[in-house]
C-alpha cells in the first residue's frame, strides 16, 4: 500500500516534470509471506463425509426444500463444479444420455450469467451412472412442483422465485444443516475441496484433476493440493474401504478411475 502511494506522488513528479522519471516503478517488492501461506485446504474427512451423507438421506425428502439441497449438495460432490457454476446450469448443460455436464457459464453475484471465470473452466465433466439416475429423478420431481404454480423450468437448480437461485441464501441454509449433522462448517467450496481429495485418493493424476476441476495452470491445482496428498498417503490404504457404506446418489461410496478417455471420470457410487 505503502509502495503504490509512493509510486503515484512519484508518477505525479513526472508529470509536473519535477523529475525525469519514477524510480518506483523498478521497485520489486518482496513476496508478502503471510498472504503467500495458504490457508488449510476446508474438505470433509472420511468419516466427517459418511456422517454428513447419512444425514442427508435421512432427512425427508417428501418436503421439495430438502429434497432439493440434498440434490444440490450430492452433484456438488460428484462433480467439484464451484457452486456459481452450478448454479447458472440450465438442463440443456446436462447430458443425461451420455453422462456429461457441460460447464460454459457462471453466475455473478448480481444473479446474472456470465462467461466462466477462466478459458480453463470451459470444460465438460464425467458423470456416474448413480448422479445420471439422482438427476434424472430430481428432474421429474421438479417438473412436477413446478406444474403446481404454473411454472415450466429449465434451470437446474432453480427455486422457482428467482430466475437464478442466490449462493447467499443457499449458503445459510447450509450452514444450518452443518451444524445439525454436527460436521464441521466446511462451506460450499469444500465440497470442491472433498471431491478432489476423493480423487487423490482414488490415485488420479495431478494433469487429469488440473482438467475437472477447471485451473486454468497445473500449478494451480498442485499448490493447492499437494498437502492433501500428502497427508492421504498415510491413509490411502483404507479410507476407499471405509467410504463404501456412504451414499451419494443412492449407492456406495466408491471412486473409479477411467483413463480409457479422454477425461479422468470419477465414479462416485
Amino acid at each position: 500500500m505503502i509502495h503504490a502511494l509512493n509510486k503515484r506522488i512519484l508518477q505525479y513528479g513526472v508529470t509536473m516534470q519535477a523529475i525525469p522519471s519514477n524510480p518506483a516503478r523498478d521497485v520489486v517488492l518482496p513476496r508478502n509471506t503471510q498472504k503467500a501461506k495458504r490457508q488449510k485446504v476446508k474438505h470433509f474427512e472420511n468419516q466427517e463425509l459418511k456422517k454428513f451423507l447419512a444425514y442427508l438421506d435421512n432427512l425427508d425428502s417428501d418436503r421439495y426444500r430438502y429434497y432439493y439441497e440434498t440434490t444440490l449438495y450430492k452433484f456438488l460432490l460428484a462433480t467439484g463444479c464451484r457452486i456459481n457454476e452450478a448454479l447458472a446450469l440450465s438442463w440443456s448443460d446436462i447430458d443425461l444420455d451420455n453422462a456429461v455436464v457441460h460447464v460454459t457459464k457462471t453466475l455473478n453475484r448480481d444473479l446474472e450469467i456470465n462467461n466462466p471465470k477462466s478459458k480453463a473452466s470451459y470444460r465438460d465433466i464425467d458423470i456416474d451412472q448413480a448422479t445420471v439416475s439422482m438427476l434424472k429423478q430430481y428432474k421429474l420431481r421438479q417438473t412436477k412442483e413446478a406444474w403446481k404454480i404454473g411454472q415450466r423450468e429449465s434451470v437446474v437448480f432453480s427455486d422457482f422465485i428467482h430466475e437464478y437461485p442466490s449462493s447467499s441464501r443457499l449458503k445459510k441454509r447450509l450452514q444450518t444443516h452443518f451444524k445439525r449433522a454436527d460436521v464441521p462448517n466446511i462451506g460450499f467450496h469444500g465440497f470442491r475441496h472433498t471431491h478432489a481429495s476423493l480423487l487423490l485418493n482414488s490415485g488420479i493424476p495431478y494433469k487429469e484433476l488440473q482438467y475437472r476441476l477447471g485451473h486454468s495452470t497445473l500449478s494451480m491445482t498442485m499448490d493447492i493440493y499437494s498437502h492433501l496428498s500428502k497427508e492421504n498417503a498415510k491413509k490411502s490404504s483404507i479410507i476407499l474401504r471405509n467410504c463404501t457404506k456412504s451414499t451419494i446418489g443412492g449407492a456406495n461410496l466408491k471412486i473409479n478411475i477411467s483413463r480409457q478417455s479422454k477425461n479422468p471420470i470419477a465414479k462416485i457410487q
